[in-house]
């Protein structure tokens, strides 16, 4: 989704009326207010150092939000619709963490969590996809988000661990049905990434994810 459609969408969502601040689980209408009330300067990015933003930044990344959109009596075509604000949203925030990230903001598990949700939504939209009739959008765009968290994964400067295994292992569930509906071109690029990627560390979990995340990409049609 391009930047002016994704502006379009959220302006149009946004005069619909402002989010609740109850427990229910997010609507991509949801998403996109708490985006705009970012951008507007009336809340900062979403992080766990408080209770208040946990609980915020809780919301933005429950897979409960996804299962409320698959499970609800729409058409594919409404689901996917839903999922792809979701997914521009997601990408702008991503870029919001990332940069603050660079600048020396202490959000890396913020980032990491972001980066497999994003992963998540992208996964369940490439199935949907494959249900229906719409056109998948840009290609390139999810393969770049692929490409994206095996970076990450591979920055051992910037993340733990931990957290370097928590994105491999999301690489590992999601790829299969984001590789569905990527060109060969895109998943060739894919896997010369992932056979670029080197393992110096000395934690076995991060290890075995690693070679799983390896296989997969590797594997994958």
């Amino acid at each position: 989704m391009n930047a002016s459609l994704f502006v379009a969408l959220c302006i149009v969502l946004a005069t619909m009326g402002a989010a609740s601040a109850d427990e229910r689980r997010w609507t991509s209408r949801d998403y996109v207010d708490l985006y705009f009330r970012h951008y507007n300067g009336h809340v900062p990015l979403p992080h766990l150092r408080d209770e208040a933003q946990k609980t915020l930044f809780s919301h933005l990344v429950d897979p409960a939000n996804i299962t409320r959109i698959v499970e609800a009596p729409n058409s594919n075509d409404e689901k996917l619709r839903q999922f792809r604000i979701i997914l521009a949203v997601l990408g702008a925030y991503r870029a919001a963490y990332n940069v603050a990230v660079i600048v020396g903001e202490p959000l890396e598990q913020e980032l990491t969590l972001v980066q497999v949700h994003t992963l998540e939504v992208a996964d369940v939209v490439a199935r949907l996809t494959q249900k229906s009739a719409s056109d998948i959008g840009a290609p390139s765009a999810w393969a770049t988000l692929v490409e994206g968290v095996i970076e990450s994964v591979a920055d051992s400067a910037r993340y733990s661990p931990a957290q370097r295994t928590i994105m491999a292992d999301a690489i590992t569930r999601h790829y299969p049905a984001i590789a569905a509906v990527l060109p060969e071109n895109e998943l060739h690029r894919l896997r010369s990434e992932v056979l670029k990627l080197t393992d110096v560390s000395s934690d076995g979990r991060l290890h075995e994810v690693l070679k799983q995340m390896k296989q997969v990409i590797a594997a994958a049609p």
